[in-house]
């Protein structure tokens, strides 16, 4: 699997175009209880129906329906597609592009059709949420994973990064680098890194392996050189100092999971990083929370969808509280920046949310979206802090 990026994102909320289709949906990591990969492709063929019966509403026929949907009926018989997901799956079809996304975060089925993507729960995964990355080092493996509190799931880096210290370090690596002390486990220290016969003295292995996670990390930015989510390392003790000097991730984590994570269970490990990262997330949630209280009686916070959702489109919301679940159809209307609330949906509205959501993500905003006895003010679907008073 690969991440979803903020990149990703920004090239997903471009699109601009009749009857662009987002699909979301619940889905099955393996097929380990008989019939997983079963029950997607009929999520999917059910979704599918929805599809066609929107774009029949936006005036398009049945014969071209299934012409343009092509696609998406193929993706559907596509069984090696099916046996590599996650916890949800993100579709998108523009009428050229079709595009994937496995995500480690389980949605709600979901069909929209529009001159646009619908891109709110990918909003709530890049800002706000509790995504995360976890590294798995030592001298011998690594492997990176993307995780939420409920799931974790592993990300291809083999392309990306040296496999082995051997690869970079180029000598003998099982004679000069598997002595570590033994019972390192999880309270090795730098000062006594290995042992034995190797021929080095520990100045000059400090560095190579210095060399060696400087190789990592170079890779690891080519994919995460635009993320913010906090990224946890797992590994032996003295090996964190090392990574740390060779990191330059903005959002590395002080603390590391202790011990070698090569054969342990990978649920475990991601236990324990969410005992790392978990104050943090509750952090951000609450101060921006104590912040829209401080401001509400000032005008740089609101709650009324009327004011809070033009605002957010053209970019002056500095954090958007969106309730969970929650939908407002209608239209904006750029000339005047102002909205119409349709009680319900009619041929040629938006999801007026969503609108919200993409654009404050795009003007480097933060989405939070929450239950309702979180929401700062719980009697409106949508809540914001603004950069500045209108």
């Amino acid at each position: 699997m690969e991440i979803f990026k903020k990149s990703d994102f920004e090239k997903l909320a471009k699109v601009h175009t009749p009857n662009c289709i987002s699909i979301y949906m619940p889905t099955h990591r393996t097929n380990a209880e008989g019939n997983g990969v079963y029950k997607d492709k009929t999520t999917l063929k059910n979704q599918l129906k929805e599809v066609s019966n929107q774009l029949l509403t936006l005036g398009m026929k049945q014969s071209e329906i299934e012409s343009y949907t092509k696609p998406l009926h193929e993706l559907e018989e596509n069984e090696n597609f099916w046996r590599n997901q996650s916890d949800g799956l993100a579709i998108f079809y523009d009428g050229e592009d079709l595009i994937t996304h496995q995500i480690p975060k389980t949605f709600s089925e979901y069909v929209y059709v529009n001159s646009h993507f619908y891109l709110k729960p990918m909003a709530d995964l890049i800002h706000s949420s509790d995504r995360h990355f976890i590294m798995a080092l030592s001298l011998g493996e690594v492997k990176f994973y993307e995780a939420t509190q409920y799931s974790i799931v592993d990300v291809k880096i083999s392309d990306l990064v040296p496999s082995s210290f051997k690869d970079v370090v180029g000598y003998d690596y099982e004679q000069k680098y598997l002595e570590a002390r033994t019972g390192q486990g999880e309270s090795g220290d730098a000062d006594g890194m290995y042992h034995g016969h190797g021929s080095g003295n520990e100045t000059e292995k400090k560095k190579e392996a210095l060399k060696y996670f400087r190789a990592i990390d170079e890779g690891i930015m080519k994919m995460l050189h635009d993320e913010n989510a906090p990224l946890v390392i797992a590994c032996v003790d003295y090996l964190f100092p090392i990574y740390k000097e060779a990191n330059n991730y903005n959002w590395l984590k002080d603390q590391h999971v202790k011990g070698n994570f090569q054969h342990e269970d990978v649920l475990k490990l991601k236990e324990k990083a969410w005992e790392i990262i978990n104050p943090d997330f509750e952090k951000e949630k609450n101060e921006a929370i104590s912040k829209y209280e401080a401001l509400e009686s000032n005008g740089k916070a609101a709650a009324a969808a009327e004011d809070v959702i033009p605002s957010a489109i053209i970019g002056r919301a500095e954090s958007l509280f969106i309730k969970e679940d929650a939908e407002l159809w209608g239209r904006y209307i750029e000339d005047t920046n102002k909205i119409e609330i349709h009680e319900v949906r009619t041929t040629g509205d938006a999801s007026l949310i969503n609108l919200a959501a993409t654009e404050t993500i795009n003007h480097g905003g933060k989405v939070f979206i929450l239950p309702e006895d979180q929401m700062p003010s719980s009697n409106s679907a949508v809540n914001a802090i603004y950069r500045y008073e209108m």
